[in-house]
């Protein structure tokens, strides 16, 4: 039951909205992770396939693993559509395929997604979910958009570390720790930044 999420492709007209999608994918990678009968490799290594064009065997055989999760994803203002599918790698084969569509009335919209396609995968493949992680998966980080919104576009930053979009990235953190003073992602992403 191992399995690569790839970077979904931004398909958004607006290409300023690719911070959201992977922030959104980097969620329902860090709640299948927290599923024990699952082997989820990590972003960093499933980041390197992001502009390669490779037949999904390749993928698979190269990180070891048998499952492959792809999409695409687009947001425009206040609503977002995320297209996911799952794929058993030894036969390219397609086991799973969704399209979500949500307007953003709050930040749960968002989060009831990201648990749902996380869910769905383990169900898919047969993954036992623990009482205990299921509330880990669907426990809810924050409440506030502005502060989700604001954490997000620092994640963003920090994926190619200069000391401009480190600098950025701080800003942003701040910004999420100010609209939500409880959240602890934004704590985080600040010490992230700090090191």
């Amino acid at each position: 039951k191992s399995l690569v999420v790839l970077p979904f492709i931004n398909d958004s007209p607006d290409q300023e909205n690719t911070y959201f999608i992977n922030g959104v994918i980097e969620e329902i990678l860090n709640n299948l992770q927290k599923i024990k009968d699952l082997r989820v490799i990590s972003r960093t290594s499933a980041e390197q396939y992001r502009d390669k064009k490779k037949h999904i065997s390749e993928i698979a055989e190269e990180l070891g693993v048998n499952y492959i999760v792809e999409g695409s994803g687009q947001k425009y203002g206040n609503a977002f559509r995320l297209r996911a599918q799952l794929i058993m790698a030894e036969h390219e084969s397609h086991l799973w395929g969704e399209s979500f569509q949500q307007q953003i009335t709050d930040v749960e919209d968002i989060f009831n997604i990201q648990t749902r396609i996380a869910e769905t995968i383990a169900n898919e493949l047969k993954a036992i979910i623990t009482p205990e992680e299921k509330q880990l998966i669907e426990k809810m980080p924050t409440s506030n958009n502005e502060a989700y919104e604001a954490y997000l576009k620092g994640r963003f930053y920090l994926q190619n570390i200069n000391q401009n979009n480190l600098d950025i990235a701080w800003k942003h953190f701040e910004m999420a720790k100010e609209k939500d003073p409880g959240y602890a992602h934004a704590y985080a992403g600040i010490a992230y930044v700090w090191l």
